[in-house]
């Protein structure tokens, strides 16, 4: 049997919604979706920061910019980032965790005093940590486990995540550490067995399965 590979968007799906999982990725159902254009904006900005992260010229990228987005470019050229180190930025990586690969990109990887710093960014209106908490146990355990195994960092709690809104010019700070390791792991084999069980893809029915994509292919509503 050929090792399998799962992405963040996989996972989190699952974990959102085991039924949501099995009609994208095992039945397939094709769901046409209007242009957002939040996300347009959000790509254009991360576009940018990471050209500007690499040391390119961005100014005619600038120009281009609607009068929002220049809000937020503001708000990240003004942040903290300034006083970090640079390492990485769109930074792919491929992990083997026991049997299985996990694939992924972070916005960008930062050093201070010492310590390492997973950046995310953020340019919706409406950005809650509650929203993001598996991206969070993806992002953490991998890149530990990456550089770890690079001999670049020892123990969990060298690394942490920020989730920078540039929206709100805010900032928020994940700390990790031994226990959220066991958790994070543990989380991410469960869901992973699950799928491969092939059996539990129930739906969570929650208040938001109204504004789900799949809502009307869902066999249980």
């Amino acid at each position: 049997m050929p090792t399998q590979t799962y992405t963040l968007s996989k996972l989190q799906m699952y974990d959102e919604c085991p039924q949501k999982y099995k009609l994208c990725y095992i039945d397939k159902v094709h769901i046409i979706e209007p242009p957002n254009n939040s996300s347009q904006k959000g790509n254009n900005l991360h576009n940018i920061i990471n050209y500007s992260l690499k040391g390119m010229d961005v100014t005619k990228l600038l120009g281009a910019l609607t009068a929002q987005e220049k809000l937020l470019w503001h708000n990240f050229k003004t942040s903290d980032i300034k006083n970090y180190k640079y390492v990485a930025s769109e930074y792919s990586f491929n992990l083997k965790l026991d049997e299985y690969w996990l694939t992924g990109r972070i916005d960008a990887l930062f050093e201070y005093d010492g310590n390492f710093i997973i950046i995310d960014w953020k340019t919706g209106e409406y950005f809650s940590p509650e929203n993001v908490k598996f991206q969070t146990s993806f992002y953490l355990l991998c890149i530990y486990e990456i550089l770890k195994a690079k001999n670049i960092i020892k123990t969990p709690e060298e690394l942490s995540l920020h989730y920078v809104d540039l929206a709100s010019n805010s900032v928020v700070k994940i700390k990790f550490d031994d226990f959220s390791y066991t958790q994070y792991k543990n989380q991410i084999l469960t869901i992973i067995n699950k799928i491969n069980e092939g059996k539990s893809f129930f739906c969570n029915k929650t208040a938001k399965c109204k504004n789900c994509r799949y809502y009307r292919a869902c066999p249980y509503l």
